[in-house]
C-alpha cells in the first residue's frame, strides 16, 4: 500500500508546474506579509522601532508597579503639554526623543501606555466576569434553565485565575492572527493539484481498467485518496510555517510566544486558555483540516466528469461559495451557521476569539468543538459519497463490483 500512495504521489503531485507554482505562491506571500507590517505596523517607523527597542529594555517584561510609575513619569507630562493642542509641531523641548513632543506622545500612548494599561486591567476583569457568570449560574439554576446554569458553569472555570502578569510586543501576533491570505494560496494550490488525480484516468479512459486489476480496485482509490490528504497536508504546513516564520522576522518578534492568547485585545473574551505560541499551532492544525475536508469535496466533484472544465469551476464556486458563507456570519449570533461551514476551520480565529456554546443533549459543547466535529462529518460525507461513486461507475461500465470499505 505504501508503494501505491508513493506511486500517486509522483504521478500526481510530483511535477515540475505544481512546483513552480507552489514557490511562485510563496514568494508572493513573504511579499504579502512584508506589505501587512508596512502598511500597518507602528514600528515601521525607523525612528519608533529604534526607540521601542530602547525603551522595552526598560518597561518589557514582568508588570511591576515600579515600571508603571516610571512610564508615567514619561508620559504624564507628555499628556499635560499636549492636552489643548495648541503646541505648534515644530515644538520640540529638551528630552523630545522623536520629531516632535506630539509623536513622542503618540509613540508613548500607543506602544507601552494602552497595551500595559490593558495587561495590567485584565485580572480585574476576568475576575469581574467570573463573579457575574456565577451569579447567573445560581440564578438560572432557580429558575430550572439548566443549560444556561451549566453554561455560565463553564465561563466561570474559564475566565477564573486569568491574568497578564507581563508586558510583551504582541503587535506580530495582532496581525498574524488576522491574517487569511496564506489559505486562500493553499486553496487554490490543493484545487490545482486534486483535480488530476482521478480525472487523468477518466480522460484516457483508464479508469475501469484500474478497478478492474488485481492490484487496482479500492486499494487504487484509498492510495489516491491518501496522497492527496500528503499533498493536501504538506503544502498547509510549509505556508503556515512560512507564515510564521516571515511574521516572525519581518515583524523582529520572538518573545511574545508564552503569552496568553487574551492578551490580544480581540481575545479579551477568548474561549481557550492558550499562549499564544500554542494557538498558533493549534490554528495551524485546524486550517489544515479545514483544508482536507474541502480538498475530500474537490475530489468527490472532480470524480462526477469526464474533462477538466467542468469540475474546477463547480470545485470553484463551492470553495468561493464557503468563502462568501463564512464571511456572511463571522462574528454573527448564528453560531450554527458558522460552524457549519468547513471553512470556519479555515479562518478559525473566530472560534476562539470568545467564548461561545452549542447545546448538545444539554451539555454546553465549546464552538469549536462542534466545529471540528461538523468538520469530521463533512470530511467522511465526502469520502462515502466519493467511494458510492466509485463503485456506480464501475458497475455502470461493466467492471468487476470494487468494495469500498469506508
Amino acid at each position: 500500500m505504501v508503494t501505491l500512495i508513493c506511486y500517486e504521489w509522483r504521478k500526481h503531485f510530483r511535477k515540475v508546474s505544481l512546483i513552480t507554482v507552489l514557490l511562485l505562491f510563496t514568494m508572493i506571500n513573504i511579499g504579502k506579509i512584508h506589505s501587512v507590517r508596512e502598511s500597518n505596523s507602528l514600528l515601521a517607523n525607523p525612528g519608533w522601532k529604534a526607540l521601542y527597542l530602547d525603551e522595552f529594555q526598560d518597561f518589557g517584561g514582568i508588570i511591576t508597579d515600579r515600571k508603571i510609575k516610571e512610564l508615567m513619569t514619561i508620559y504624564q507630562p507628555l499628556v499635560n503639554q499636549t492636552a489643548d493642542l495648541t503646541l505648534s509641531t515644530t515644538y520640540r523641548p529638551v528630552g523630545t526623543r522623536l520629531i516632535n513632543i506630539y509623536e513622542d506622545w503618540n509613540f508613548f500612548r500607543y506602544c507601552f501606555v494602552n497595551p500595559m494599561k490593558y495587561n495590567y486591567e485584565y485580572k480585574a476583569y476576568a475576575i469581574d466576569v467570573a463573579n457575574k457568570a456565577e451569579e447567573n449560574k445560581v440564578f438560572f439554576k432557580s429558575i430550572g434553565n439548566y443549560y444556561e446554569s451549566k453554561k455560565n458553569s463553564a465561563i466561570s472555570r474559564l475566565f477564573l485565575g486569568r491574568e497578564i502578569a507581563s508586558f510583551s510586543y504582541t503587535e506580530m501576533y495582532k496581525f498574524y492572527v488576522q491574517y487569511d491570505f496564506s489559505a486562500l494560496l493553499v486553496l487554490l494550490l490543493s484545487l490545482y493539484g486534486l483535480m488530476s488525480v482521478f480525472l487523468s484516468e477518466k480522460e484516457t479512459e483508464m479508469d475501469t481498467l484500474l478497478l478492474t486489476t488485481t492490484m487496482g480496485g479500492a486499494r487504487t482509490v484509498w492510495a489516491k485518496v491518501m496522497a492527496s490528504a500528503l499533498y493536501v497536508c504538506f503544502v498547509s504546513f510549509w505556508f503556515w510555517f512560512v507564515d510564521y516564520m516571515t511574521f516572525s522576522i519581518v515583524f523582529g518578534s520572538w518573545n511574545a510566544s508564552g503569552s496568553p492568547l487574551y492578551a490580544l485585545e480581540d481575545f479579551i473574551h477568548a474561549g481557550l486558555n492558550v499562549s499564544l505560541g500554542q494557538y498558533a499551532l493549534l490554528s495551524g492544525l485546524l486550517k489544515t483540516l479545514g483544508i482536507l475536508v474541502v480538498g475530500g469535496g474537490f475530489l468527490f466533484i472532480s470524480n462526477l466528469f469526464q474533462n477538466a472544465l467542468i469540475p474546477y469551476i463547480a470545485n470553484l464556486i463551492l470553495a468561493f461559495g464557503c468563502i462568501y458563507q463564512q464571511e456572511a456570519f463571522m462574528s454573527s449570533g448564528h453560531i450554527l451557521l458558522r460552524i457549519i461551514n468547513p471553512f470556519v476551520l479555515v479562518v478559525n480565529r473566530d472560534l476562539f476569539r470568545k467564548a461561545e456554546f452549542v447545546s448538545l443533549l444539554g451539555y454546553p459543547l465549546p464552538g469549536y468543538i462542534a466545529a471540528i466535529l461538523f468538520g469530521l462529518v463533512w470530511g467522511i460525507g465526502f469520502l462515502c459519497a466519493l467511494g458510492l461513486c466509485i463503485r456506480k461507475n464501475a458497475l455502470r461500465k461493466g467492471g468487476k463490483r470494487v468494495d469500498m470499505v469506508i
